[in-house]
């Protein structure tokens, strides 16, 4: 197939996109960008610091499932009650289709 010198080869295109993206991150005005800006906090694991708001949120949940262990693990059940479920497991239906 003969292109014309209008047309690029897909390959071509995703080459130079990618080649561009690169100079991007490494161009000096990224730098520049990340140096004023600086690190983000990292926790010893590597991980980002979690923010405040993340850090209420936590808390939050942490308050709500406690609350919800507490009302399960309160619940008196009588003796001999019946169970919740039982799991029986059922027969496959070897050679039907769908």
């Amino acid at each position: 197939m003969k292109t014309s010198p209008q047309r690029m080869r897909r390959r071509r295109f995703v080459t130079l996109l990618a080649l561009g993206g690169g100079a991007l991150v490494s161009s000096p005005l990224s730098r520049a960008a990340s140096a004023l800006t600086g690190p983000e906090p990292r926790t010893r694991e590597g991980r980002r610091a979690p923010t405040a708001a993340v850090k209420k949120e936590i808390g939050t949940q942490e308050k709500a499932l406690a609350e919800q262990l507490k009302t399960i693990r309160g619940y008196e059940l009588p003796p001999g009650s019946p169970m919740a479920f039982a799991f029986r497991p059922l027969k496959s239906k070897r050679g039907t289709r769908r």
